[in-house]
């Protein structure tokens, strides 16, 4: 106990990196909102429990120093990278493909109203993303002081991931509100657009970087 309230500081710095880190609007935050709002409330939870899973994935890479094995073989990291530009790319055409159609389509999204589609949809863009290792890496050394104990990685991981499942089933709730669900039909084809638009650029740059 003793050893965890001297890594306060560090942890609390830690997770709050984490947090704004989780927190911002991206393409995970981005497909649980859409999945909630156009199919609905288990549909974006499906999404959102996809995503913590691919989260909890590569937190336990970062706590076994999986970091410096993908680090040390570029491969591993460069086809990472083009199979997670690849999936964006997919989901920017399936909402551009939404925001041209007239009438409402039913699916949504990638997975339509599949949850086992939609779980699966989540783990693969979230464990396609290798920043989101790096990610984890930098949150558990804010955590960690100097000659800390090896246990106290796993610490900081628990916090850090009790964040993470917090953050995204808060915004599947929150995206699959009757408020929010029919302030979405009203502006749909916008919204499936912008997501088109983010979910484009981000496939882009991870090919065009990897």
């Amino acid at each position: 106990m003793d050893i965890i309230i001297a890594h306060l500081p560090n942890l609390a710095l830690a997770y709050f990196v984490f947090f704004l880190a989780v927190a911002s609007p991206g393409p995970a935050t981005l497909a649980i909102a859409g999945a909630s709002m156009s199919l609905g409330r288990p549909q974006g939870i499906a999404k959102a429990a996809g995503i913590v899973s691919g989260s909890f994935l590569w937190g336990m890479f970062a706590v076994f120093g999986m970091v410096a094995f993908i680090s040390s073989f570029a491969g591993v990291l460069y086809w990472l990278k083009i199979l997670g530009g690849i999936y964006l790319l997919w989901m920017a055409y399936k909402a551009g493909k939404n925001a041209a159609a007239v009438d409402d389509p039913e699916q949504g999204d990638i997975g339509g109203k599949s949850l086992w589609k939609q779980y699966a949809g989540g783990f693969v863009l979230h464990t396609t993303n290798p920043k989101a290792l790096f990610a984890w890496a930098a949150v558990i050394t804010l955590g960690l002081q100097p000659g800390a104990p090896w246990w106290m990685s796993f610490v900081v991981f628990g916090g850090a991931y009790c964040l993470s499942l917090l953050i995204n089933f808060s915004y599947a709730l929150f995206f699959s509100t009757d408020r929010m669900i029919k302030a979405y039909f009203k502006v749909r084809r916008w919204v499936q657009g912008v997501f088109a638009a983010i979910f484009g650029a981000a496939g882009l740059k991870l090919i065009i970087q990897g």
